[in-house]
């Protein structure tokens, strides 16, 4: 007879032996964090490991518990999202940051990515695309505000007109097809949409990217967008 298989089997494993993504909660109004706790917990792979009310206490927190990604307020008292985004990636260099506001302001979204941030959103952003950023940024993507984005598209899109600009590009060593790798990201292009439109396979695009990062000294490519922009090669 055959042996009938057991419910007990461990040959899968169970949800909670899944990935989750473990998020610091930061903000100094104790009733908004207590909403994205809220929202965050509807979902099973995601953990709020502990929530702080100041730039201070989040750069401390972060260090010790070493979340996967930080919901940093943008606009806090003293040390505010910008500077604990800049002293957070400073010493978690992995861990993901994501600015939340309540007023767009593209200077300070490109300031943002420029400290390290994966993602720049209002707080009135829905539930169920707040907790899709989370798993987003996590994964190597960006997530913006759509006039953030638009904001990297006219500026680059000005840069693939710009002679000049392409210029000052290459003095800072990346070769012409290492411009047009960069254009593409600042599109938000993918990966294979890249190669497609350069006829490469994916890895030459990702060995594009790193050099492109390498030159730049950047972590990601987000932070590589802004340092063009907010260095001044691009006007």
């Amino acid at each position: 007879m055959p042996r009938r298989r057991m419910h007990g089997s461990r040959s899968e494993a169970s949800p909670a032996e899944k990935k989750r993504f473990r998020v610091l909660l930061v903000d100094d109004l104790g009733l908004v964090r207590e909403g994205i706790h809220a929202i965050l917990s509807r979902a099973p792979d995601i953990e709020v490991v502990a929530e702080a009310s100041s730039g201070e206490s989040a750069i401390e927190l972060a260090k010790k518990l070493q979340p996967d990604v930080v919901i940093l307020d943008q606009d806090m008292p003293n040390t505010d999202g910008l500077m604990a985004t800049h002293a957070i990636k400073e010493a978690v260099p992995g861990c993901e940051i994501i600015i939340m506001t309540d007023r767009l302001d593209t200077g300070k979204a490109l300031d943002a990515i420029q400290f390290g941030a994966t993602g720049y959103v209002l707080k009135d952003i829905p539930g169920a695309n707040l907790i899709s950023a989370v798993r987003s940024v996590c994964n190597h993507q960006a997530v913006f505000h759509p006039e953030v984005t638009r904001n990297l598209i006219d500026n680059f899109n000005r840069l693939s007109r710009n002679s000049r600009a392409r210029q000052r590009l290459g003095s800072n060593g990346l070769t012409p097809r290492e411009m047009e790798v960069l254009v593409e990201l600042a599109k938000g292009t993918s990966d294979k949409a890249i190669g497609a439109k350069f006829m490469v396979g994916k890895g030459t695009v990702k060995t594009h990217i790193r050099h492109i990062l390498r030159k730049f000294g950047c972590q990601n490519r987000t932070q590589a967008v802004a340092h063009v922009l907010r260095t001044g090669l691009i006007r």
